[in-house]
C-alpha cells in the first residue's frame, strides 16, 4: 500500500492543494490562505525547493510578531523583514534611493507629526495629511514638502521609509534588487502605497504573495485595503490557489466562522469578499474538537472595578488550563490564553489578572518613541543633531518655537543656531549631565530555568493587536452591541473581520464574555454572538450565586 493510500480524504486534499502550488510554473502566484491553514508550512515547501542561497530569499510581512515567528519557523531558509525594515535595508544599502539622506539617516517613529507642524508653522494653515498623501499614492501633493523636512532631520518615519523606495524603484531611477524567490503574507493589511512596491518587486522577481480579505483589520489605522488583494485574485495576472484546512482551530470555533459568513451574506456584507473554503481538520484537530465541543458564552451580571466579575472568571478559567496545554504553548512560543478586548473593560480585567498573580503582557506594535528623553540622548551623540533639537523642542513647546522653526525652512540653518541662547545652554547642560539608562543582563532568568507555566503570560491586547497571535485559551471580552458592533442594524465589513480574527486566533476553547451592567449602564449582547448556531455555544451565568457556587465546590474538595 503506498502512502498515499494511508491518507485520509482531509490529509490527501491538503496534500493535493499544497502540492498544486508547488508544481506550477507561474512566476505570480496568489495563494488565499484563512486563519491557521498553514501557510508557513507551504513557504517552508517553497523555500526547501527554491534556486540559489538563502540570502536571495526574502519573505515579507506586516508586523514585527509575524515576522519573529516566521524567523523561528523557516530556520534560515530565506531572510525575513517586516516590509518596512526591507526598506529601510534597500535606503541604508542604496544611496540613489536615499537621496539627500546621509547613510547614518534615523528611523524615528512620530516624525511625521514634527513635520506636519512644521508646516503650520513655516507655510501657516492647516498641514497637508503627509501620511495618507504618501500611502495613496497621490499625484498631487505636498509630499516634496514632507521629503525636505525628512532630508533636514536626516531622519524617516514608517510610511516614507516606504515611499521614498517606491519612487526610487519604480521609477527606474535605482536598479531592482534581483531575487531567487519573494514571498508575501497578510497582503490584505497593505495600503496602496506598500502593494505598489510588491509590484515593483514582483516585475522582475519570482513572487508568492498570500493572504485573507476575511482578515482586513487595518483600513482604518493606516489606509490598508482588502480591495487590492480582491483585485489580484480576479485580474488573471497571478495563479490563484486555495489552502482549504484549518489546523489551529477546533470543529466548532471553524464552524461558527461558517455560521458568522453566512449571516453576512444574509444581510449583503462582504459585498465583493473573496470566496474560500475553511474546513476542519480532523487528523490535526480530532482530539481539540473531542475536548472542546463548544464555545462559551459568558454572561456576567455585572462589571466594575468592585464586582470584577470579568476578570475573576478569566482567571479562574486561566487557573483551570490542564499542564499539558500549558507547556504545548511554552514549546510554541505562544500565549496559553489571550485576551481580547477593549476599553472600557480592558484596565480592569488587566488589574484584576495581575492581582491573581498573573504576568500579564500587553505589549503594542507600535507607537513613537518621539519622547523628550529619545531626544536628549540623540544630542548626547551629536549635540548638531537636527532631528534631537526638533524632538525636544517639540516636547518644550517653548514661545519661540515658530521663531526657531521658520529660520531653518531652505534648510540651511541649524535647529541648534535658530534656539534662544539661554535655551540653547541649558539643553547642552541637561545633555552634558545626562547618563543613558544601563541595559538590564541577567535581570530575567533565562527560558531555560524558569517554570514552565511562567514560560507564556496571558496576552492581553486589541483585535488588531491580536493578528499574528494566536493561544490555547481565547477569551473576547466586552462584546455588546454599541460597542462591537457599533450598530447593529447597520453592521460594518471591518466589524465582522475583527469578530471572525478574534475567533480564530483559538488553539483550543474560545470564550464570549459580556455584562448586564456596567457603571450605570445597561449592556446587552453582541448581535454577533447570535449569528453563531446557538447548538454551539454554552451559556454560562456569572453572579453571585455562580461565585457562592464556586466557592461551595472549592470547600467540597
Amino acid at each position: 500500500m503506498s502512502d498515499d493510500e494511508l491518507l485520509t480524504p482531509e490529509e490527501a486534499e491538503l496534500k493535493a492543494a499544497i502540492e498544486a502550488v508547488l508544481r506550477s510554473p507561474a512566476r505570480k502566484k496568489l495563494v488565499i490562505a484563512g486563519p491557521g491553514t498553514g501557510k508557513t508550512t507551504l513557504f517552508k515547501q517553497m523555500l526547501q525547493l527554491a534556486a540559489g542561497e538563502p540570502d536571495q530569499r526574502i519573505v515579507l510581512t506586516f508586523i514585527n510578531s509575524l515576522k519573529n515567528d516566521l524567523e523561528d519557523d523557516l530556520a534560515g531558509l530565506a531572510q525575513v523583514y517586516t516590509l518596512h525594515s526591507f526598506c529601510l535595508g534597500l535606503l541604508h544599502r542604496d544611496r540613489t534611493l536615499r537621496g539627500n539622506l546621509s547613510p547614518d539617516f534615523r528611523c524615528c517613529p512620530g516624525l511625521a507629526s514634527l513635520i506636519a507642524q512644521d508646516w503650520e508653522l513655516i507655510e501657516g494653515g492647516e498641514a497637508p495629511h503627509f501620511v495618507g498623501e504618501m500611502r495613496g499614492l497621490v499625484e498631487e501633493s505636498q509630499i516634496p514638502f514632507y521629503l525636505r523636512r525628512g532630508d533636514y532631520y536626516d531622519a524617516v518615519d514608517f510610511d516614507d521609509t516606504v515611499y521614498r523606495p517606491y519612487v526610487g524603484l519604480a521609477s527606474g531611477d535605482s536598479q531592482r534588487g534581483r531575487y531567487d524567490l519573494v514571498l508575501i503574507d497578510e497582503y490584505q493589511d497593505f495600503n496602496r502605497l506598500e502593494a505598489g512596491i510588491i509590484d515593483v518587486l514582483g516585475e522582475s522577481n519570482p513572487i508568492l504573495i498570500a493572504g485573507d480579505d476575511d482578515q482586513a483589520l487595518y483600513s482604518q489605522l493606516r489606509d490598508a485595503s482588502w480591495d487590492y488583494i480582491r483585485f489580484l485574485s480576479k485580474a488573471g495576472e497571478y495563479e490563484v490557489f486555495e489552502l482549504p484546512f484549518c489546523m489551529r482551530c477546533p470543529k466548532v470555533v471553524v464552524d461558527a466562522v461558517s455560521d458568522v459568513l453566512a449571516k453576512a451574506r444574509e444581510i449583503h456584507r462582504l459585498i465583493g469578499r473573496i470566496d474560500k473554503p475553511y474546513k476542519h481538520f480532523p487528523p490535526t484537530k480530532g482530539a481539540d474538537s473531542a475536548k472542546y465541543p463548544k464555545i462559551a458564552n459568558v454572561e456576567t451580571s455585572v462589571q466594575g472595578k468592585k464586582a470584577n466579575y470579568m476578570g475573576r472568571f478569566i482567571a479562574q478559567e486561566i487557573a483551570r488550563i490542564p499542564q499539558d496545554e500549558i507547556e504545548a504553548a511554552a514549546r510554541g512560543g505562544y500565549p496559553v490564553a489571550l485576551v481580547i478586548v477593549a476599553k472600557p473593560y480592558r484596565d480592569q480585567i488587566i488589574e484584576h489578572l495581575e492581582a491573581a498573580g498573573l504576568r500579564v503582557d500587553t505589549r503594542s506594535e507600535s507607537g513613537s518613541n518621539l519622547n523628550r528623553e529619545a531626544g536628549i540622548s540623540i544630542l548626547k551623540e551629536n549635540p548638531d543633531s537636527n532631528v534631537g533639537w526638533r524632538i525636544v523642542l517639540g516636547e518644550d513647546d517653548p514661545p519661540f518655537l515658530r521663531e526657531a522653526i521658520v529660520p531653518t525652512a531652505d534648510g540651511r540653518v541649524h535647529l541648534a543656531d535658530a534656539v534662544t541662547r539661554e535655551y540653547r545652554e541649558a539643553i547642552l547642560a541637561e545633555v552634558n549631565a545626562y547618563e543613558p539608562p544601563e541595559e538590564q543582563v541577567g535581570a530575567e532568568s533565562s527560558e531555560e530555568t524558569r517554570p514552565v507555566a511562567e514560560l507564556s503570560p496571558v496576552r492581553v491586547t486589541s483585535f488588531e493587536g491580536a493578528k499574528g497571535l494566536s493561544a490555547q485559551h481565547v477569551f473576547i471580552a466586552g462584546l455588546h452591541n454599541g460597542e462591537l458592533p457599533h450598530d447593529p442594524a447597520a453592521v460594518k465589513d471591518l466589524e465582522i473581520c475583527k469578530f471572525v480574527v478574534g475567533l480564530t486566533r483559538t488553539r483550543k476553547k474560545c470564550t464570549l464574555i459580556h455584562t448586564k451592567h456596567f457603571g450605570t449602564d445597561w449592556k446587552s449582547p453582541s448581535s454577533f454572538i447570535s449569528w453563531i448556531n446557538g447548538d454551539r455555544l454554552d451559556f454560562i451565568k456569572v453572579d453571585k450565586a455562580y461565585w457562592d457556587s464556586q466557592a461551595e465546590q472549592q470547600t467540597n474538595k
